[in-house]
């Protein structure tokens, strides 16, 4: 960890781990998102600060977000399937993680899959 969070920088984390347990952010952009807080304690676990900055660094050739308005049809049909295979390969483990940064909201956070409770 390289520095401590702010109660901002905790709620920001929590609110990203919240969208992509609901499906509102894809993997790899909630990934992007919660890079730069993986260098701080608004990730308590120093598991789930490296598997983030890991998923980081094994895609950050792919585009995702805004940065797709850049490339060809062509190009982002390409990426495309590497993108899903990515998010597919991730997704047990990073959702994973991000129940745990969404405590203490856990409990009552359904993700995509298992539907309201």
């Amino acid at each position: 960890m390289d520095r401590m969070a702010s109660d901002q920088e905790r709620h920001r984390a929590r609110e990203i781990a919240k969208a992509a347990l609901d499906g509102q952010l894809s993997i790899l952009e909630a990934v992007r998102k919660l890079v730069s807080l993986a260098h701080t304690d608004a990730i308590h676990d120093e598991a789930d600060r490296r598997l983030i900055i890991g998923i980081e660094s094994e895609t950050d050739h792919l585009p995702v977000g805004e940065v797709r308005k850049l490339w060809t049809l062509e190009a982002l049909r390409e990426k495309d399937v590497e993108i899903a295979s990515a998010e597919a390969f991730w997704k047990p483990k990073f959702l994973g993680v991000c129940k745990r940064i969404a405590e203490p909201d856990i409990g009552t956070w359904p993700t995509r899959s298992q539907g309201p409770q």
